[in-house]
């Protein structure tokens, strides 16, 4: 994710860009990662408190980045979002959304942490104004308790997707959802290949229509020469409702 250096009415803009969108693409982030917002129930946690956590397993690459040197400007920028809290953050954002006519080609929600336990009040209007402008939204939950609260709130305006730790939640939650298959121990290939497994598994098993997330993959297969033409905007999976995906474990 890049920090914009602009400022809009005075403020430094709390959107920002991030890597698997397609260009206009923007993430809106309440805090960080494994941070004040994230169920540590979850084993994808830095400190996960999970039964199913591995210890050389997958881990949270959201918080790895955050700790990098070269991204000091964004670890602080979502301190400041935690420290502003919730609706302060949807507020600004509303804004500058505003400014653009609430159309975007994708936005994401918790390209970094993860929104909060209780659905903010003003969360409902910010979406029903990118669904009445036809912006796909990526909504992620780590939780079912999570997904259940927010889908009470704003389910019926975007899909909100719960992010499956288990692989018998994997096989059995009810849809929206999303997983990981493979473990950074395997090559990308193999990642790619368990993700592709597991997709059918989970579609055989609930007949809902579950697909592999093209950008990872196809960064997986192509590494350096991969051409970024599934980005998130050209595939819009994560906001249908209809979907399951499934993501190579990745770093």
């Amino acid at each position: 994710m890049t920090i914009a250096t602009l400022t809009i009415g005075g403020r430094r803009p709390v959107l920002g860009e991030f890597g698997k969108g397609t260009p206009g693409s923007l993430a809106l982030n309440f805090a960080p990662s494994g941070g004040a917002n994230c169920a540590t129930s979850c084993p994808y946690h830095p400190e996960s408190t999970a039964a199913n956590a591995a210890p050389g397993g997958a881990r949270c690459y959201a918080a790895r980045v955050e700790r990098r040197p070269d991204r000091q400007g964004l670890a602080a920028k979502l301190e400041r979002h935690a420290a502003a809290g919730a609706d302060a953050v949807l507020e600004a954002a509303d804004a500058e959304l505003a400014a653009r006519g609430y159309r975007l080609p994708w936005l994401r929600v918790s390209a970094f942490g993860s929104v909060p336990a209780t659905p903010p009040e003003r969360l409902r209007r910010l979406l029903e104004r990118l669904r009445d402008a036809g912006t796909p939204v990526h909504l992620p939950v780590e939780s079912p308790a999570k997904a259940r609260r927010y889908r009470q709130a704003v389910g019926d305006v975007v899909a909100v997707r719960e992010s499956v730790a288990t692989l018998r939640r994997w096989r059995t939650a009810p849809g929206p959802v999303s997983g990981v298959a493979g473990s950074m121990a395997d090559t990308p290939r193999d990642r790619v290949k368990a993700a592709k497994s597991a997709a059918a598994d989970r579609a055989r098993r609930t007949g809902r229509r579950v697909v592999v997330c093209p950008a990872v993959a196809e960064r997986a297969l192509r590494g350096r020469r991969a051409t970024g033409s599934a980005k998130c905007g050209r595939c819009t999976a994560c906001a249908d409702a209809g979907d399951d995906v499934v993501y190579p474990a990745h770093a």
